[in-house]
Formats: C-alpha cells, sequence, structure tokens
C-alpha cells in the first residue's frame, strides 16, 4: 500500500460504514422515453423496455450518473412489473459497454471530496445488479462488441445472453490490479471446468464461440440482425420466457467455422477446456502456475504468462473470492465483493494499475512476486468485518 495513500484509505473506508447508514426512501416511477442525450436512454416500446447505455464516444463506460439512471429505472421496473413484459439492455453504436469509468474510480481514490461519490457510485453498481437479477420481468442484453467489466457484470444477470460476430468479452480487473467483481463471483465461479478461473485470472479476450461453448451467452446472432429481431420481440403480447427464446430463435444462425470468433483459433474448444480443468483446478495461483507450466503447450503458457503480468496481490484475491463465491448466493456474493471494494480503494496496485491504464503503460506492482504477497486471506477478514451492503434498499 503506498504511504500518500494511507489517509485516503481510512477516509474511504469511514465514508464506506457512513453510506451503509444512510436510509434511501421512495421508488421512481416508470416515465416514459428519456432524452437522447442522456447517458442512459430510457425507451418504451409497447410493453417492453430498452435501456440504451449511450456514451457511444467513451465506448459506453459507466459513470456515476448512468449507474444512478439504471439503479432508478430498475427500481422503478420493480414497481411496475405487472405493465412491462420485457427488458432489452443495448449499447449505443458499435460496442455493448467497455465496463466502469476508470477515471472515476482513480478520482474517486485520490480526490477526498469525491470519496463519498464513488461509495455511493458502487453501493448503485451492487444495487442495481441485484435488482437486474431478481427482476420478475424476463431480461435480455445484447453484447455486441465491447462488453468489459461492469459492461460484462450487466450481461451476466439478464435471462437471455446475445453474442454476435461482433462480440469481445474481457474481465480485465486483475491487469489494474484489483479482483473479480460486478456479481462475476457469483457466475463464473458456477461455469464448468473453472472456465471462471481462466477468465478472470488470464483478463482473458474471449469471443462469441469462445462465449457459447462456456455457456456465458444463451444465443448466437448475427448483428445485421438484431434490429429485426428486437422489433419482433417488443411486438410479442405477454410473452412468457419461452416465447422470448423461441423468437429469439429464429434469428440464431449456426456458428460459423471462422477462426474470427475465437480468440484462440490454434487450439480447439474441448483441447483448451481441457488444459483449463486440469491446470485451474487448484486452490492457489502458484499451484496453477506450475500446473500450465508442467503442461507445456502454446495454450497453457500463454495463460501462465497472462497471470503473471497480472497484479499478484489481485489473482491472489481473485482466485480466493472465486472459491468462496462457488458456494455463496448471488447476495451473498454482492456483498462481499462490496465489502472487498472497500479494502482495496487507494491500495497500492489499484492506484498504480488504474493510473498506467489512463497513461497507458506498463503497471509497477509492488509486491511485484506472487511468493511475496502471503496475506490476501487477512483481507477477507477485514471486509467480513464492515457493515454489509443492503442491497434491497
Amino acid at each position: 500500500m503506498i504511504n500518500s495513500s494511507r489517509w485516503a484509505i481510512k477516509s474511504l473506508l469511514r465514508n464506506y460504514a457512513c453510506s451503509q447508514r444512510v436510509q434511501k426512501c421512495g421508488l421512481a416511477q416508470l416515465s416514459g422515453n428519456s432524452p437522447t442525450s442522456s447517458t442512459l436512454v430510457t425507451e418504451q416500446q409497447n410493453k417492453s423496455v430498452l435501456m440504451t447505455l449511450n456514451r457511444p464516444k467513451n465506448l459506453n463506460a459507466v459513470n456515476a450518473e448512468m449507474i444512478s439512471m439504471i439503479y432508478s429505472n430498475l427500481k422503478a421496473f420493480e414497481t411496475n412489473a405487472d405493465t412491462i413484459d420485457m427488458v432489452i439492455l443495448k449499447g449505443a453504436g458499435k460496442n455493448f459497454s467497455s465496463g466502469g469509468d476508470v477515471k472515476t474510480f482513480l478520482d474517486g481514490m485520490l480526490i477526498p471530496q469525491k470519496h463519498q461519490d464513488l461509495n455511493t457510485l458502487l453501493d448503485n453498481t451492487c444495487k442495481s445488479l441485484y435488482r437486474l437479477s431478481t427482476l420478475k420481468i424476463p431480461t435480455i442484453s445484447l453484447m455486441n462488441g465491447l462488453t468489459v467489466g461492469l459492461g460484462a457484470g450487466f450481461s451476466y444477470c439478464t435471462d437471455f445472453r446475445i453474442a454476435t460476430e461482433n462480440t469481445l468479452l474481457l474481465m480485465p480487473e486483475t491487469t489494474i490490479g484489483h479482483f473479480c467483481d460486478v456479481s462475476s463471483s457469483y457466475h463464473l465461479s458456477r461455469l464448468n471446468g473453472y472456465y471462471g478461473r481462466y477468465l478472470t485470472l488470464c483478463a482473458e479476450k474471449v469471443k462469441a464461440e469462445d462465449l457459447l461453448h462456456a455457456g456465458i451467452t444463451s444465443h448466437f446472432v448475427p448483428s445485421e440482425r438484431l434490429d429485426t429481431m428486437v422489433s419482433q420481440l417488443t411486438a410479442l403480447q405477454s410473452p412468457t420466457s419461452n416465447d422470448i427464446n423461441q423468437e429469439i430463435s429464429k434469428f440464431t444462425k449456426e456458428m460459423p467455422t471462422d477462426t474470427r470468433l475465437t480468440t484462440t483459433p490454434y487450439i480447439s474448444q474441448v483441447e483448451k477446456e481441457a488444459v483449463i480443468e486440469n491446470c485451474f483446478k487448484y486452490d492457489t495461483v502458484e499451484e496453477i502456475i506450475n500446473a500450465l507450466e508442467a503442461e507445456g503447450s502454446k495454450f497453457s503458457l500463454h495463460c501462465k504468462n497472462k497471470i503473471l503480468s497480472a497484479s499478484p496481490t489481485a489473482v491472489k484475491i481473485t482466485l480466493e473470492l472465486l472459491r468462496r463465491a462457488s458456494t455463496l448466493s448471488l447476495a451473498e456474493c454482492l456483498v462481499l465483493e462490496r465489502q472487498l471494494w472497500a479494502t482495496d480503494l487507494g491500495t497500492h496496485d489499484f492506484v498504480e494499475g488504474c493510473k498506467s491504464m489512463l497513461e497507458k503503460r506498463s503497471p509497477k506492482w509492488s509486491p511485484l512476486q506472487l511468493q511475496d504477497y502471503q496475506t490476501h486471506l487477512q483481507r477477507f477478514d477485514e471486509a467480513k468485518s464492515l457493515a454489509p451492503l443492503d442491497l434491497k434498499a
């Protein structure tokens, strides 16, 4: 932890504790379409609602304004559940979302006046993910283009997750000194064959073919068919989930044998999954590294190098989080992620990771070696000592 950030961490923790005592009251009401200049455009078509993440020049990165609007809308959807047939989440332009706004995180950590704003953003993010997951309305995410971090998190929480030939999903947290979050600890820890560990520890980019094999996406629909599909979906009258699935299936296409739809064309999906299952089954990062090195294939060595280039602190916390999350409920995972966030704000590697990304340079981790960081379990003890977030507030 950098000395200059110690005061900031104490302040952030105090603000986190205060944020848990703030009483929220009142529900937003669904009020029709929102202005097209808004960071979140809400459009009602018949009895369906389209929510468009609307920062295309910023690759639809999610900032405080956008998450506040998403949170308010989801609360309103709960209140109006009987009058809404489905919610469709998509991104403006060519991408779904590049995830959380890194500059917002960095400013929130380093500028005292923004500490509470950051804590509020994080609270609303966790509450939004919980509400999206528990809506009694069918939900659909159109994962066209970049689907990164929080963008992926929103997708995990929807009932139908549509990949296209342009989809590129990435959980990059360990490359900025952070752990996997935004509900990924719950969803990815439940993938078969330790695929979630592979995605998060390696911060691996994956495409449509990879996502369908892993079970992360539910359908593959060519991007040119999305608009027509949405029009047909919103025309359905009081559809069941089965009706929606059947309608989406009319627009699906058999996965083309096209190497552009996987990030690892040099290895088959079956071979890749065998390496992942055999090497990522261990409960320490050091054992995983040793297994990858012993396996020795191009793919396994690629994975080893990706892990070793990430923050040693972040990969150890991420693996432990995924281990614990596999036996927790979604609500418990979101609460634990939020508690861990409070312990992560202002730490050396998270600050350095955010700075290096914005400055487009290689990060300088501390500690630099895996063997030099052995206190990751204490971070969980510290996190669990903090007041849990009320996801339903």
